[in-house]
């Protein structure tokens, strides 16, 4: 979910997700409302889900904040790099959504290909462009790539958090 601006509708979603999921608590869910959003792991049925929907829409949740995946979506995708990323989003949860220094050994390493990967094709080709000019030397390319490499293990987390949770791709 999105964050949400408003502190009853806020109050009210948090409450209806408590009621319905006993292990979440009102007033940490509604805190996290407020800021850059909330992402829970919750089981349910196929049958379930749209009652969940209604329900959070009856609250004032607006449609656009609530996303649901199925899990075996979300389980394909999974590894050891979301794990990682999910402790540097938390990280920047933490700091209202703001940038801090986290290190990304896969971006340092594949760089435009690990943004392109990643969905963030602005930047990816941005990089790539700066980074793969044919007509440069060795030690001109060298002194281009590695700034941009180092960029790119320094900032790729942020980047990805900005495209998954902030849905931009620039700075």
């Amino acid at each position: 979910m999105s964050g949400i601006a408003d502190a009853r509708i806020r109050r009210e979603v948090a409450r209806r997700l408590a009621e319905r999921f006993p292990t979440l608590r009102p007033p940490e869910v509604a805190r996290s409302l407020e800021g850059v959003g909330f992402i829970g792991r919750i089981e349910l049925r196929d049958a379930e889900a749209p009652q969940v929907l209604r329900q959070l829409y009856e609250a004032g949740a607006p449609p656009a904040a609530i996303v649901l995946i199925p899990r075996d979506v979300v389980d394909r995708r999974a590894g050891k790099d979301e794990d990682a990323l999910a402790g540097s989003f938390a990280r920047f949860a933490r700091q209202g959504g703001r940038f801090v220094p986290t290190w990304n050994w896969a971006a340092f390493v594949f760089g435009p290909l690990w943004y392109l990967r990643k969905g963030l094709y602005a930047k990816g080709l941005l990089i790539l462009a700066v980074t793969a000019n044919p007509f440069w030397s060795v030690s001109t390319w060298v002194l281009v790539s590695l700034p941009a490499l180092v960029y790119c293990g320094a900032v790729g987390n942020w980047d990805y958090y900005l495209l998954r949770v902030k849905r931009t791709q620039w700075w």
